[in-house]
This record gives structure tokens, C-alpha cells and sequence, in this order.
């Protein structure tokens, strides 16, 4: 009990710290990637903190609550005029990824199923899951999505840097109001308890949904919702950071070196696809900025994708709404058809 305790202190430290020199450094994102460096700091030197779940999903509860206060519901019909184009880049992006499945097989030293689930632009739980239900290889995925997350964090703030791109600023400041307490825990008290329910029923991304819809209809009703201090916000970046972290470890790396390269490979090049083809096509036809079509386009996770879109000044919405679309379409339309592709070859071989 007393190991675990410290390892979570300074887990949470280093993760801290390194957030703050990354941000005295002025990098985009800072806190987020200073939280990944942090995490993955501690478990390659010391081991890897437990519970890092919770941690994430209270991240991800903090950050979709901050978002949640900022919008407003005539956003809805914006994102409703977005719609085909969710749609469409969805499908795309889930046809490059089987078709960069095929030579990441190889690559890799997998089977072409596990390299497609490896390559699916999806949330790394589900294809996991559904690795483990056809009996794939559910160790490779889950080091590959790993590190294809790590590559968009790590990618979207040097294209920052080298373009000089205008990052809109960082998200305006929200000091600590204690009367907002009396709006704010309410709220968050019933997201967490509508998320567990929702995960129990396999929804997708409920962490970070939850509230984002809650604090939205509540707002529908004329009630204020005050914004999500600082104080809270920034720690809930590093922490969806460092468990980010958290799972980059040198000695999985070097026990399975051929997926590594393979998920380093693919990843890059899933990247570079949505960057140069996807990025263009966002921005056609919804009329976003740059900077909200790479994060809406890129194959990152959800809740990396949001918290990169509050941190940099953006509104968020638009983003998760095509990164939740992606990730619908491919767990409710792709994964089926995976699914029944192997049992049918496996009905064959029987």
C-alpha cells in the first residue's frame, strides 16, 4: 500500500514538473505532452502507477465538463450543417486504414486481422476488446494505438512550431470561484454516475460525452453554467497526458520491436494521410480553421483530441463530433464486418 502511494506521488509529480518546464519552454500543448513525458518517465525507471483508468476518466470528466460550459446550443445546428462531412471523412479514414493494414502486417509480423484492428481509426478499448473477442492479437494493438496517439500529440505541436502557425491563443483564464461550486459538482456528481452507466452499456467514449451533453441541455434550460477553473482544468490535461505515458514502456517496445516499428510506421503514415487528404477536405467543407481541421481530422484519441482543442484556444465541439464520428461508424459499421469475416473463415477451416 505505502509503494503504491509513493509511486502515484511521484508518477504525479514528474508529470507535473514536466508540464511546467514544458510549458516554461513555450510548447503547444505543454501540459499534456510534459504530462506523457512525465508518466512514461516513472514507469520505464521505477513501474507503472496503478489506476491510471480512474485517472484518465476523471481527465476526461474535468475536461469534457470545461468544454460542456462553453458551448451554446445554437452551436448544434453547425454541427448538424457538418454532418456529411463527418460522415464521409469517417469513411475514409477507415478505408486507409485497411488499406495501410495490409503492408503493416507485414511490417509487423502479424496477421492481416490483427493489423487491421491495429490500423482502424478507432478508440484503442474497443479494438482491444474486440482483438480479445476474435482472438487476435490483442498485445500488438494495444501497443500499436498506443503509440499512434503518441505520434498525433507529439506531431500536431511541431507542425506548430516549424509552420509558426498561429495556435488562437491559449484558452482564456478561469480563476477559482467557490459559489461556482454549487453549479459545478452537481453536474459533475451526475456525469460520473450517467458515464459508469453508459460504459456498462458499452457506450463509446462516455467519460468525456457525458458531461459535454449534460452541462449542453442544462444550458438549453437559461441556466448559467459557470466555466471550469484553471485549477482544475490543468491538472486534468496532464493527467490524460501521463496516462498517456503511462503505457509507453521501453521494455514492451523491446520484447515486441517488430510491432513497434510497425505501429511506429503505420501510425506516421495514418497521420500524414489524414494530414495531407482529410485535413484539405475538412476544411472544404465545413469551413473550419487549419488548426480545428488537422485536430478533427487527425487519428488521435478522443479525449487527447479535446483536451489538445481547449488547451490551444478552440472550440471544441466540431472536434469531437468528428472524432466521435469516426469512432461510431468504425465500432458499429467496421467491426461488425470484421467480426463475421473471421467467424466465417473460421467456419471454413472447421
Amino acid at each position: 500500500m505505502l509503494r503504491t502511494v509513493a509511486l502515484a506521488v511521484v508518477t504525479g509529480a514528474a508529470a507535473a514538473l514536466a508540464a511546467l518546464l514544458f510549458r516554461a519552454l513555450g510548447l503547444p500543448l505543454a501540459l499534456i505532452l510534459g504530462g506523457m513525458a512525465g508518466g512514461a518517465l516513472i514507469a520505464n525507471l521505477w513501474a507503472v502507477m496503478p489506476g491510471g483508468r480512474l485517472v484518465r476518466r476523471a481527465g476526461q470528466m474535468a475536461v469534457g465538463l470545461s468544454i460542456g460550459a462553453l458551448l451554446d446550443p445554437s452551436v448544434l445546428d453547425v454541427l448538424l450543417r457538418m454532418a456529411p462531412t463527418m460522415i464521409l471523412v469517417a469513411v475514409l479514414a477507415n478505408l486507409a486504414g485497411a488499406l495501410i493494414a495490409r503492408p503493416a502486417a507485414r511490417l509487423a509480423g502479424v496477421d492481416r486481422t490483427s493489423a487491421l484492428l491495429c490500423c482502424l481509426p478507432a478508440g484503442l478499448a474497443e479494438m482491444a476488446t474486440l482483438a480479445r473477442e476474435i482472438a487476435a492479437d490483442e498485445q500488438a494493438v494495444t501497443l500499436v494505438h498506443t503509440l499512434r496517439v503518441a505520434i498525433v500529440i507529439t506531431l500536431i505541436p511541431l507542425w506548430l512550431a516549424l509552420t509558426g502557425h498561429p495556435a488562437h491563443g491559449t484558452a482564456p483564464a478561469h480563476p477559482f470561484v467557490a459559489a461556482d461550486l454549487t453549479a459545478l459538482l452537481p453536474l459533475l456528481g451526475a456525469s460520473l454516475a450517467i458515464a459508469w452507466a453508459a460504459t456498462r452499456l458499452g457506450v463509446i467514449n462516455a467519460f468525456v460525452l457525458t458531461p459535454m451533453l449534460l452541462v449542453l441541455a442544462v444550458a438549453a434550460t437559461g441556466l448559467r453554467i459557470p466555466p471550469v477553473p484553471d485549477i482544475v482544468l490543468a491538472p486534468a490535461e496532464v493527467a490524460i497526458g501521463a496516462t498517456l505515458g503511462l503505457r509507453l514502456r521501453l521494455d514492451r517496445l523491446g520484447r515486441l520491436p517488430r510491432i513497434a516499428l510497425g505501429g511506429l510506421v503505420s501510425g506516421t503514415v495514418l497521420f500524414l494521410v489524414s494530414f495531407f487528404l482529410f485535413v484539405p477536405l475538412v476544411g472544404w467543407g465545413t469551413g473550419l480553421d487549419p488548426l480545428s481541421s488537422v485536430l478533427s481530422a487527425a487519428p488521435g484519441g478522443l479525449g487527447e483530441m479535446v483536451a489538445s482543442a481547449g488547451a490551444l484556444g478552440i472550440l471544441a465541439a466540431p472536434i469531437a463530433c468528428f472524432q466521435l464520428s469516426r469512432t461510431v461508424i468504425t465500432n458499429l459499421c467496421v467491426a461488425p464486418l470484421v467480426r463475421w469475416h473471421v467467424t466465417r473463415e473460421r467456419q471454413r477451416a472447421a
